[in-house]
């Protein structure tokens, strides 16, 4: 059997081409229904992704007992692709801690991050194995058809859940709107994001308000007919990769024991579009491989049933007092605004005090994007307008940056230790929360490994660099 324009062998090993082949001699259906799915690579979203999710029920009707058998095997590689971050390593026979550094620090290439690229390779071992990459290999295909679908329009500086930049165009593409149920668990989630996001239409107009509600809901409604027509199933399933993404990040970030566990199926590798220097972080796992604990990739694969009649808004959920908006109460939200603004103005502004001049802590900080990230001009205007507002009593509105990770703020707090009760006065836990609200990751704010950075020598800067920074402000 002929089986090398399949796609499904980006992602096995070269030696396991064969067992691959033979299971797949065997089993004539599946391989037929993996040679359509090349044939129908010209169409559209919508189509390829109701094909994938039909095809693969199908599959797991058929090999239901070989897949609960090993479905903490499945959970396991499914979460380790969406926790992978990708670092260089200057081996390829180097520990999954340590990756290189250079002279700005740690050297991270751009962010491939599942499910667009796929940093593993997967060996097979027996009939077993095939069963499982071949279900592996729908999930993965359907979880890279929506990303592309929600990337369109999804407000990037809301990681972690779905928050579309505009909901009235985004509701008007038709891979939206079938896709878009498939972002949550169960139809009682979606019906409630609905509920919350319907203030971000801000649809003013007397005129509008009903008309866009129902058309929503008229296209909602009609979506899950259409869901039934196409699967022939009365089900969905969540593929947000935002949300197991984060997940599986935070479990990774406070898991040492996980670290030393994938350490045995880390194999760097040369990547070709990235930095020819450096290898790039890959595992090759088996239908061994299982990950110590599953708790945050729990709700992954499951089936959530919807009702026939659901209403996405039904009688447009009292939209009809929006038609009584009017001045005063305009004029009463506003004044409640410049309260709360007022209030966390004061409570941030309190956090770290700032004991030198304040062009001396702008310059000290442009110094240290140039060393951690060179060139970033974005996040040294936003650390100026930072330690402006900390200063400056009359501004009152707390600024925020989508330039600064998680990783970043580690950098940031270990640099401040070197000036803490000299240039700078603050608490650790304080400094922690300022930063991560400013670096618009408030769920951050006890991130225990953002505490302990402080102290930390992985984010010491180099000591030349270190005395550079110091006589700007010494």
């Amino acid at each position: 059997m002929e089986i090398n324009d399949l796609t499904i062998l980006k992602y096995i090993t070269p030696e396991s081409v064969n067992i691959l082949s033979s299971y797949l001699e065997k089993d004539s259906h599946t391989y037929s229904i993996l040679e359509k799915y090349e044939e129908i690579s010209y169409l559209g979203s919508s189509e390829k992704f109701f094909f994938l999710f039909k095809e693969h029920e199908k599959f797991i009707n058929r090999n239901h007992e070989i897949l609960n058998k090993h479905s903490n095997h499945l959970l396991s590689v499914m979460g380790l692709l969406f926790m992978i971050e990708t670092n260089g390593y200057i081996t390829e026979n180097c520990s999954i801690f340590d990756p290189a550094s250079g002279e700005y620090g740690r050297v991270i290439p751009p962010d491939n991050s599942f499910p667009e690229d796929i940093n593993i390779e997967y060996r097979l071992t027996n009939n077993d194995s095939a069963i499982c990459i071949i279900d592996l290999f729908f999930n993965i295909e359907i979880n890279k058809i929506v990303r592309r679908v929600v990337e369109r329009y999804q407000d990037r500086s809301r990681y972690g859940s779905v928050q579309f930049l505009n909901y009235g165009i985004a509701f008007n593409d038709i891979d939206v709107i079938n896709i878009y149920p498939y972002l949550f668990k169960g139809t009682r989630e979606l019906e409630n994001h609905m509920n919350t996001i319907s203030e971000n239409f801000n649809f003013f107009d007397k005129n509008k308000i009903i008309d866009n509600f129902q058309i929503i809901n008229n296209k909602f409604s009609l979506n899950f007919e259409e869901i039934k027509a196409r699967t022939k199933y009365n089900y969905i399933k969540c593929y947000n990769y935002l949300d197991f993404r984060l997940r599986a990040l935070w479990y990774a970030d406070e898991n040492y024991e996980l670290f030393k566990y994938l350490d045995k199926y880390f194999y760097p590798r040369k990547l070709n579009k990235y930095d020819s220097q450096y290898y790039i972080t890959f595992f090759i796992v088996s239908i061994d491989f299982e990950l110590p604990n599953l708790e945050f990739i729990k709700d992954y694969d499951k089936k959530y049933f919807f009702d026939d009649n659901i209403d996405i808004y039904d009688s447009i959920h009292g939209y009809e007092d929006l038609l009584v908006y009017n001045d005063e109460v305009k004029k009463e939200n506003l004044l409640k605004d410049d309260i709360k603004n007022m209030l966390i103005s004061s409570k941030y502004k309190n956090l770290l005090k700032v004991n030198i001049d304040l062009k001396k802590a702008i310059m000290l900080f442009e110094g240290l994007v140039d060393k951690i990230l060179p060139g970033n001009t974005q996040l040294k205007r936003d650390f100026k307008d930072l330690f402006k507002f900390i200063t400056d009593e009359s501004i009152k509105i707390f600024p925020i940056t989508n330039e600064l990770t998680v990783e970043n703020i580690k950098y940031t707090i270990r640099f401040l230790n070197n000036y803490k009760g000299l240039e700078f006065d603050y608490n650790i836990s304080d400094l922690q929360y300022l930063l991560t609200h400013f670096a618009n990751k408030p769920e951050h704010e006890k991130n225990t490994s953002i505490y302990k950075a402080h102290s930390m020598d992985r984010f010491k800067l180099d000591r030349k660099i270190q005395n550079e920074l110091n006589s700007l402000v010494r």
